[in-house]
Order: C-alpha cells, then sequence, then structure tokens
C-alpha cells in the first residue's frame, strides 16, 4: 500500500523553521551555546532534518547568514531611490550608507544580540556571518560614484562602522550614552548628524 503524498511545501516550511531557530538560539545563547540539539529543538523537528537539510551545523549558518532576517541587502540599504545617492557628494553618499544601515539594524534586534556575542566569542561560524556583511559593504560602494579609492578612507569607513556598530549594541542594553538617548528618535538623529559631520570633516 502506498503511503499518501506528503503536502507540498512542507520540506520548505521545515528548513525555514531551521534557518529561523538558529538566529534565536545564537541570540540567546550565543556561539558557543549553539547546537544542533538546541536549534532543532527551538524549531520543533528532529535534529536529523539539520543534516538531512543542510548536511550539519555549519551550513545552517551559512543560509541564515544569507537571509534577510540577518543581514540587510545592499539594495535595502541604498532605498527605493538610488539613484538620487550618486548625486550626491562623496562624503554624503557614505553618510546615507551609514545612516541607513543604523535603521535597518536598529529595525534586526535578533542581529544586534548576535553582534554582541560576536565581541566575546569568535569561531568559525562568526567568520560566515562576517563575510555576508562585507559582502553588502562592497556591493553598496561599488554602486557609489566618485568616490577616492584611499585605503586611509577604508580605514576611515572601517573605525566608522566599528562606532556605530557599538553603539547600534549599546542600545539593546542601555538607553544612552555619552548623554545621547539612544532610545529615541531624537538621539539617532543627532548621531546622524555627527556623522555628516565627520565626513564632511574628513572629505575637507
Amino acid at each position: 500500500m502506498n503511503k499518501p503524498a506528503k503536502p507540498t511545501g512542507r520540506k520548505e516550511q521545515t528548513k525555514e523553521k531551521l534557518v529561523s531557530s538558529v538566529g534565536k538560539v545564537l541570540a540567546r545563547d550565543g556561539f558557543k551555546g549553539l547546537g544542533v540539539n538546541k536549534v532543532a529543538r527551538e524549531a520543533g523537528v528532529d535534529k536529523v532534518l539539520v543534516y538531512r537539510y543542510f548536511d550539519g551545523l555549519p551550513n545552517l549558518v551559512l543560509e541564515y547568514s544569507n537571509t534577510c532576517d540577518f543581514w540587510p541587502t545592499a539594495k535595502e540599504l541604498l532605498g527605493s531611490e538610488p539613484e538620487r545617492i550618486k548625486a550626491f557628494s562623496p562624503d554624503r553618499q557614505i553618510a546615507e550608507f551609514f545612516k541607513s544601515f543604523v535603521v535597518a539594524l536598529r529595525n534586526r534586534p535578533v542581529t544586534l544580540d548576535i553582534l554582541a556575542w560576536e565581541v566575546l566569542e569568535r569561531n568559525e561560524l562568526t567568520k560566515q556571518l562576517e563575510d555576508i556583511r562585507i559582502r553588502t559593504v562592497l556591493e553598496y560602494f561599488e554602486y557609489l560614484e566618485d568616490i577616492p579609492d584611499d585605503e586611509n578612507l577604508t580605514a576611515i569607513v572601517a573605525i566608522m562602522s566599528g562606532a556605530v556598530t557599538h553603539l547600534l549594541i549599546k542600545s539593546r542594553i542601555t538607553g544612552s550614552v555619552g548623554g545621547i538617548d539612544i532610545e529615541k528618535e531624537d538621539g539617532w538623529e543627532r548621531i546622524n548628524r555627527a556623522i555628516e559631520l565627520l565626513l564632511k570633516g574628513i572629505f575637507e
């Protein structure tokens, strides 16, 4: 007797559950606390499916790193009218990147919790999550025009990325930094203005 066919899409639904569960477990327990058993339990499925669908935990984490739930795409950061950015001065083009970056990550609290764990724990899985971030930045900057090819600018962007990411992570655990209320829009507007001023000064 033939078994009834399983409803189409069940496999994809299970895979989505597992991918989503990776983010939840990472945010809650960190990289050292991440394991196949925990992810499967969070997803409510048998752990064998992690191996059947993803051939193990590293590939599952890689799949999660490529989701928009974890990290914004260059297209998202460029916004609905990317052409307008090309009309800006170089410093303003880069400032727009950081301002969009702030909005995107404030809308991803799970990602911010994962980034906080990355500061404390380093392994092969953290590298996988870093790779997608580097790729997104490169894709964004490839779209810009008249940006000088300067190794000092690369270092400046790296420093500012670290500073902005730190503020975003801090916003998950504290209400203010240096007297700036990072729980309110006014506080982030002050930070946005500071980003613009810093970059304008650097380019001048």
